[in-house]
């Protein structure tokens, strides 16, 4: 009652405070929070900045834009909040919890003269009224999250380098995590080269050591680089080719991930495809290979029942050996393996539909429903962060079926700088969970949210 009470008096001042005139300018490079939000092709460079820069350098010089959000989200999770006595204590846990996160973030955008651009932002995150341990995504106490130099080497070149939140083509192999409250960032540069027919886009990245009370450290044990192109094709088509190798130090592992991307329309038919195979070096030191697909297609509909409806299936390869199955590096995996975030993209085949209707500039409505099975049932379901579940090892799969998702979600745009998201999803446990041996908890998960963000 007292987390409802301090939710409803959030809203309300958050309301009033969205009727005041705005204080300051709103980043032109901030994400839209909205979950599930396609993402820009990553590396394009940002000609009209290039433009300003070149062509009337005495008035970008000494350019200075301020802004920042705040962020509240209610959870009301039901058998499904990670517990602290389970091993890999991810997934269908049986424990339920009640807590509301807040993030604050507060940036800078410089121009320091006409090819030099300087960015700075401040992220706090923090959780309350839990009854068990945050998870590691949603506390970081006043930390540096982004500091970065824009550079314009050339007109076709452009260096960013330091501490930033990016997404690496589709996310499904590197991406901000917008929707973790401590949003995900990266140490390292990025170089994009725009040429004739393709765009190409380098990159050497670090995670962060999280620190919940002390400031975000690289982590120079992970390392993620590799090449990105993007052909010409036409605006709203995607070819993408891509080499992305991360290696792990601390489990002397290494992933070279060698895949593309396709996505576009013809006439009222679109079209998703995107395939890698993967080798290396697994942590047990035998020789890594692995793989992962995904196809979807999708109509523009009219009539009686407009919107936009897609049908997917996701697949990615496990492995007779436990942990030696595709890895999916840092990707936004609430984006695209439903919005309980119960499964990592190893072992697992996805086949979901997805539904996606705006019938005002206001409104917006998501529903969306997955089917999970075990791509081998000799492995075990993954969590997001690549840890078998439950700790459970070879052979001990009772089923592979997982189970079905659905997720419904509303999206209100107050004004430019006001929205409110309401979500509830409800997982229906398949019989893996109760002819499993080990498996902790058999029954359904459910979860509903309602989150907010004031930008300023």
């Amino acid at each position: 009652m007292r987390c409802c009470r301090m939710l409803l008096l959030t809203v309300w001042m958050l309301a009033l405070c969205a009727s005041l005139p705005c204080l300051a300018q709103e980043n032109a490079t901030e994400q839209n929070f909205v979950v599930n939000q396609e993402a820009d092709r990553l590396g394009l460079l940002d000609k009209s900045a290039l433009a300003i820069r070149q062509k009337e350098p005495d008035a970008a010089i000494r350019n200075f834009d301020f802004g920042g959000e705040y962020r509240m989200r209610f959870h009301n999770e039901s058998n499904h909040r990670p517990s602290p006595t389970l091993a890999n204590g991810l997934g269908l846990t049986g424990t339920d919890d009640n807590f509301l996160l807040y993030r604050t973030r507060l940036w800078m955008d410089a121009t320091v003269n006409e090819r030099v651009g300087v960015y700075v932002e401040i992220l706090d995150a923090e959780s309350n009224h839990e009854n068990f341990t945050p998870r590691g995504n949603e506390v970081d106490r006043l930390n540096l999250h982004q500091g970065y130099a824009d550079i314009a080497i050339t007109d076709q070149l452009q260096l960013k380098l330091g501490r930033r939140s990016l997404d690496i083509g589709s996310t499904r192999f590197a991406g901000m995590g917008e929707w973790a409250n401590t949003r995900r960032a990266f140490d390292g540069l990025q170089a994009t080269l725009a040429g004739e027919h393709f765009d190409y886009d380098a990159y050497y990245l670090h995670t962060l050591s999280m620190r919940t009370h002390d400031y975000n450290k690289t982590n120079t044990d992970t390392r993620l680089y590799g090449i990105n192109a993007h052909r010409h094709v036409d605006e709203g088509t995607i070819r993408d080719y891509y080499w992305l190798t991360l290696e792990l130090d601390r489990v002397d592992a290494r992933y070279d991930t060698l895949g593309t991307q396709w996505k576009g329309a013809r006439d009222e038919f679109l079209y998703e495809f995107e395939g890698a195979v993967q080798l290396g070096r697994n942590p047990d030191q035998t020789d890594h290979l692995a793989g992962f697909t995904v196809v979807g297609l999708g109509k523009d509909l009219q009539g009686q029942l407009p919107g936009e409806l897609w049908v997917y299936y996701e697949w990615a390869s496990g492995s007779d050996t436990p942990g030696n199955g595709f890895h999916h590096y840092f990707p936004r995996a609430h984006r695209h393996l439903g919005y309980m975030d119960l499964f990592g993209r190893r072992n697992l085949n996805d086949l979901n539909v997805r539904w996606n209707y705006q019938p005002t500039e206001s409104l917006e409505m998501r529903v969306h429903y997955h089917y999970f099975s075990l791509a081998n049932s000799a492995d075990v379901p993954y969590n997001t962060n690549m840890t078998a579940f439950a700790g459970l090892g070879a052979n001990t799969s009772g089923s592979s079926d997982l189970g079905h998702e659905i997720d419904l979600l509303a999206t209100y745009t107050f004004s430019d700088r006001l929205k409110f998201q309401f979500g509830y999803s409800h997982f229906f446990a398949g019989r893996y969970y109760d002819t499993t041996a080990g498996a902790p908890y058999a029954g359904d998960a459910r979860f509903f949210y309602t989150q907010m963000s004031l930008k300023f």
